[in-house]
C-alpha cells in the first residue's frame, strides 16, 4: 500500500498510524458521548454507539441510537489522506469549508469536537 502525503510537509503517513489514530478518535467521541448521558442522568435507553465507515477518501464517524429502528446521524468525517476532522455537510460529504482540527494533534482532536459533532466555528 502506497503511503501518503500530507499536504502540508513532505512527510510520508503509515496507514496503520492513521488507522490507529482514528481508531483513538472513535474511542474518544464515544467517551465524550457516555458522560454527557451520565452528566444528564439519561436512563430511558442506552448511549448512541459511535462506528466507522470507510470511503475512498474520507471516513464517516456515525452515531446509531440504540432504539429498535438505529436511527444514524454523521458525528464528523475524517479526511484519511491528512487527518483532518471535518464537519459533516450531509450524509454523503462533509462540509467544504469544514476543517475544523485534526486527528495527529495532541488531544486527537477532543477540543474540536462534542458529543453531537464538530464545533462551530
Amino acid at each position: 500500500m502506497a503511503k501518503r502525503t500530507t499536504p502540508w510537509t513532505d512527510q510520508k503517513m503509515n496507514p496503520i498510524e492513521v488507522q490507529e489514530r482514528i481508531s483513538g478518535y472513535v474511542d474518544m467521541v464515544q467517551r465524550k458521548i457516555n458522560s454527557y448521558w451520565n452528566r444528564n442522568g439519561f436512563t430511558f435507553s442506552k448511549p448512541p454507539i459511535v462506528e466507522v465507515s470507510f470511503g475512498k477518501r474520507y471516513c464517516r464517524v456515525i452515531k446509531v441510537d440504540d432504539a429498535p429502528n438505529g436511527q444514524r446521524m454523521v458525528h464528523s468525517f475524517i479526511d484519511m489522506g491528512c487527518g483532518d476532522i471535518l464537519k459533516a455537510g450531509g450524509w454523503k460529504a462533509p462540509q467544504p469549508n469544514g476543517v475544523r482540527g485534526n486527528i495527529f494533534e495532541d488531544d486527537i482532536g477532543a477540543s474540536v469536537v462534542n458529543e453531537h459533532g464538530t464545533n462551530y466555528v
